[in-house]
């Protein structure tokens, strides 16, 4: 049984699974889910590396990993309960991730790299389906030291930001 089972990943952990060539050892200690705005994203992303190539449809295809199609009327649900200030900070991949994990009944954990991500985890009170790289890895055996956007202190920092907006009645609508 793998070790954690409702895994959804954003772009920024995706691309640096692949620049520490952990991917396959990642895959096979989780059950990994991504959004497929994320995948194309992290494809795209890819594509500005030399020496790192990143296509899911080969693991997808092998059951390695499942990428999710999320309904359109889901994410426009999801978006809409947000004022600006949130709306110009979630990009898209971000939000039809978010969208999936607030519309289901499992337990997700969303692992990302970029504080908004964290910060509508905090704001929604879902702060603990969040979690960065760094405490994946560490739960999984296969620790690394990582910049400070994948890292603990990161999450917290930015949930922190997030419960602080939902106090102040800033964020949604």
């Amino acid at each position: 049984m793998k070790k954690f089972q409702f895994l959804l990943l954003d772009a920024g952990p995706i691309i640096k699974l692949f620049e520490l060539g952990i991917w396959n050892d990642f895959i096979k200690r989780c059950d990994v889910t991504i959004s497929r705005t994320v995948a194309n994203q992290a494809k795209h992303a890819s594509q500005e590396f030399e020496d790192i190539r990143i296509d899911l449809k080969p693991y997808e295809k092998q059951d390695l990993i499942r990428i999710v199609d999320v309904e359109l009327s889901i994410v426009k649900t999801f978006y809409d309960k947000f004022d600006l200030l949130y709306e110009v900070i979630i990009h898209p991949g971000e939000k039809e991730t978010l969208a999936f994990l607030c519309d289901s009944s499992e337990s997700w954990q969303v692992c990302a790299a970029d504080g908004a991500v964290f910060r509508v985890l905090g704001l929604l009170g879902k702060s603990g389906q969040g979690i960065s790289l760094e405490e994946v890895l560490k739960e999984i055996g296969l620790s690394r030291k990582l910049e400070w956007k994948y890292s603990k202190r990161f999450r917290e920092k930015w949930t922190h930001q997030g419960q602080i907006d939902s106090i102040q009645n800033q964020g949604q609508q």
